[in-house]
Formats: structure tokens, C-alpha cells, sequence
């Protein structure tokens, strides 16, 4: 008898997060059609007075995944990323749009049997971005505040069979930054996992399911040409 109300609660679990993870697909796919309807009309009604240039990043990033049931716990993660970026800047009103391609890697370690292993995505931030007017030293200093979605594509993990990994991933990201001498940009990012990064397979309980999701900080150092 407990077996069986055990496997029974195991199934009502993964119905339920079945259930939620259908809820949140129709959101995940109006907030990526939103973001591909703001960058059209962006990138369209932009003036002829706008800047449009392309650059290199790089930065370090720390991760750590969020759980819906508190029986696991990770910890803070050390990874990288490296790509490019799309800078559209609109001098008039300090308005503006950043895109980047980026892989990016994510190194986990998780607290239930202590397992390390690494992700590794193709990511796809897409920012509006505000910059702060400042006269006569705009050109030296000019700081600027942005947000918007995160979109990743898992391409690689080294996962155990315990762990899915899920194939794509959105979060939201806000941030702030600095552009140095109109070539150097800082910038500091803070990114909410907005839907399911991954799924632990709970095998030492009663075979439930635990869902993940990142959070994650960004610091990171581009050059625009």
C-alpha cells in the first residue's frame, strides 16, 4: 500500500508540473513574438540620424538555479561568455536597442548528491536601452540603464541521467551600464528566470519531479567599432 500511494503522488507530481509547464508556454510565446514585434518596428521607424554599430563581448557570469520544491539546493557558479553585439542608438531622445549572439557557459553543482556539470547555450539578449544626456563629457562618460528578454538555446551539457536540461529557456534581465570614450561599455546584469531551465528527476523520495530555474548575474566588458 505505500508503494503504490507513493507512485501514485510521483504521477500526481509530474502531472502537476506538466500542468504548469503547458500554463506558461502561451506566455513564453507572446513575450518572444512581443520582443520580435518591438525590434521590427525599432529597427523600421529608426531616423536616419541613428547610430548603428557592431562590436565584441565578453564577461564573466554567476549562476545559480532557483527550485520549486525545497528538498535540493545549488550554489553560486562561476561561468563565462563571449560574442557579439548590435548597438542601435538614437542620439535624439537617448533611446536605443542592443542584440547580441553570445555562448555563454554555466557551470552547476547541485546539493543532493553534490553533481557538477556544465551547460553550455547560445543566448540572445535583446535590450531597449535609455542613456543618460550629459553635457560636454557625453563623450567621455555616458551611463545607461536597460532591460528586456534573454533568450537561450542549450546546444551542449554533460548532465547526469537524473537531470533534464531544457532545450530553450527565456529570462528577463534589467541592468545598467557605462559607455567610456564612445568605445568602451560596462555593464552590469541581473537575469529572472522566466521559464523552466531544468527538470531533476527526484529518484531518492518518491519520484517526483523538481523544477529549475536561473538566476543569474552578468558583468561584462564590450568594445563597439
Amino acid at each position: 500500500m505505500t508503494n503504490f500511494t507513493t507512485h501514485s503522488q510521483g504521477i500526481a507530481l509530474n502531472k502537476q508540473s506538466e500542468t504548469v509547464s503547458i500554463n506558461k508556454r502561451p506566455f513564453v510565446r507572446a513575450l518572444q513574438l512581443a520582443t520580435m514585434a518591438v525590434l521590427i518596428f525599432i529597427t523600421t521607424a529608426t531616423p536616419a540620424t541613428a547610430q548603428v554599430r557592431l562590436g565584441v563581448r565578453g564577461g564573466l557570469t554567476l549562476n545559480k538555479l532557483h527550485f520549486d520544491r525545497e528538498i535540493i539546493n545549488s550554489e553560486n557558479r562561476i561561468g563565462y561568455s563571449a560574442g557579439l553585439v548590435l548597438d542601435i542608438n538614437i542620439p535624439v531622445v537617448g533611446l536605443g536597442v542592443e542584440a547580441s549572439a553570445m555562448y555563454t557557459h554555466r557551470d552547476d553543482r547541485l546539493f543532493d548528491n553534490t553533481h557538477n556539470y556544465k551547460r553550455h547555450y547560445i543566448e540572445i539578449p535583446v535590450y531597449a536601452r535609455y542613456r543618460l544626456t550629459l553635457p560636454k563629457v557625453e563623450r567621455i562618460v555616458a551611463p545607461y540603464v536597460f532591460t528586456g528578454p534573454n533568450f537561450s538555446i542549450l546546444f551542449k551539457d554533460d548532465a547526469p541521467t537524473s537531470i533534464n536540461n531544457s532545450r530553450t529557456c527565456t529570462s528577463w534581465d534589467v541592468g545598467a551600464g557605462v559607455d567610456l570614450f564612445k568605445h568602451l561599455r560596462l555593464s552590469a546584469t541581473y537575469g529572472i528566470g522566466m521559464s523552466k531551465a531544468m527538470q531533476y528527476i527526484d529518484r531518492e523520495y518518491d519520484g517526483g519531479v523538481v523544477n529549475g530555474k536561473d538566476k543569474h548575474w552578468t558583468l561584462s566588458a564590450a568594445w563597439l567599432f
